[in-house]
């Protein structure tokens, strides 16, 4: 993040559900455990040897029953909680965040030049990848994909990239700042509705003022995740599903609030060095000023 600012938090709003084939929402599993347990035999203590056999075979069977009717649930209902592993290493996580040719502020190296984001576009799609919003992994079911992303919202993303997704017919997702939003060298509202109305843009989260995340108390987490994602919310009319860590940085608290808080992929900063992820923790690769296109087809194999 180059610049800070502030605005206030606003109240949310109605939001369009967001369904999805491989997931359960947690309130809907919780109850249908406190179901199945119910329905469990309670154990006595067995006058004989047989009698402590058979005890022990029905709440095994019974127990089995519950993890079996809970992954079918798990798969077969609508929700909004995605499945906890959509990363393979089939999926290819960028992360941006200007796209520019002029410069300003300490951070040179995260100013990609246009016409290098444009030729890295091309590749993309002269390798067969398609694009998916930050949110979408897990209906990808391990197909080879390219996620796009941009961090902090800043307004070269309206000047720059969206003209570019639009040639390339592209998707990527651009976590927001929410109390960045129409501050200085920031998207403002009339633009992030005008984006989103492309087809080509999806917002997320990254957080209410880009504090990091790792090492504080529940209360400042909930502020900076649940407010940030009831303001996106209530401007965009849609469902925020996504966010990204700022600096990357999280730790077991933060993951936890932000599940609770509703959301279903964070994305971190750190290169992908396995081939599996849980949806709380997932990589992505950084595309820097001057990167060689030998180096950034690296980040696509």
């Amino acid at each position: 993040m180059l610049k800070n600012g502030t605005a206030s938090c606003r109240p949310t709003s109605a939001v369009k559900a967001a369904p999805s084939r491989f997931s359960i929402s947690a309130q809907t599993m919780k109850q249908q455990l406190q179901t199945s347990e119910s329905a469990l035999p309670k154990l006595q203590k067995p006058k004989g040897t047989k009698s402590a056999s058979r005890a022990r075979a029905a709440v095994l069977v019974s127990f089995a029953a519950v993890i079996l009717a809970s992954i079918l649930v798990f798969f077969l209902a609508g929700s909004s909680v995605a499945a906890p592993y959509s990363y393979t290493d089939n999926t290819k996580v960028l992360l941006y965040h200007l796209v520019s040719d002029e410069t300003y502020g300490p951070n040179e190296y995260l100013f990609v030049r246009i016409s290098d984001f444009e030729a890295q576009l091309a590749e993309i799609k002269r390798l067969g990848y398609k694009t998916v919003f930050a949110d979408e992994l897990a209906e990808t079911r391990g197909e080879p994909c390219v996620v796009l992303t941009f961090d902090d919202g800043y307004a070269d993303n309206y000047t720059n990239v969206l003209p570019l997704l639009e040639k390339y017919d592209m998707k990527a997702t651009i976590f927001l700042i929410s109390d960045l939003i129409g501050t200085e060298g920031h998207l403002n509202e009339e633009q992030i509705l005008e984006m989103q109305e492309s087809g080509h843009i999806r917002f997320a989260s990254h957080t209410k003022t880009h504090q990091n995340l790792a090492g504080i108390d529940k209360e400042t987490l909930e502020a900076e995740l649940a407010e940030s994602r009831r303001w996106l919310e209530e401007l965009t009319g849609e469902p925020v599903r996504a966010l990204a860590y700022p600096s990357g940085a999280y730790d077991s608290l933060s993951e936890l609030v932000a599940a609770e808080c509703g959301y279903e992929y964070c994305y971190t900063t750190e290169h992908p060095t396995c081939e599996y992820y849980p949806n709380t923790r997932l990589p992505r690769s950084y595309v820097v000023r001057d990167m060689a296109m030998s180096d950034f087809l690296r980040l696509l194999e």
